[in-house]
């Protein structure tokens, strides 16, 4: 599958989950980790963890050589959300999707 359509369909699930107010478990969570990782290319030194909340879909990673170019693609595809990217100083960054109103 390309980027476009791996992102289309995991940005419909994600939309779903979020609207519905879904329970996602523990096994769900970690096949949205892995689709987002490994799928769509995030290159990843280390991989932190990930939640879904009320409004958005929260990963967190050290990436390893992530480019802006990256990001950018990341924030075209997923339209339906805003994304924030906020890095810190220990290399960890946290991507949060939140759905726009």
């Amino acid at each position: 599958m390309t980027f476009k359509a791996v992102s289309s369909k995991l940005q419909d699930e994600l939309v779903d989950i979020l609207k519905s107010e879904k329970a996602v478990n523990d096994y769900e969570l970690i096949v949205y980790k892995y689709v987002f990782i490994s799928e769509l290319g995030i290159p990843l030194f280390e991989d932190l963890g990930v939640e879904i909340n009320e409004d958005s879909f929260v990963l967190y990673i050290i990436p390893d050589d992530l480019q802006f170019a990256q990001l950018r693609d990341l924030d075209d595809a997923f339209d339906k959300f805003t994304i924030t990217f906020l890095p810190n100083s220990y290399n960890l960054l946290k991507l949060k999707f939140r759905l726009s109103d």
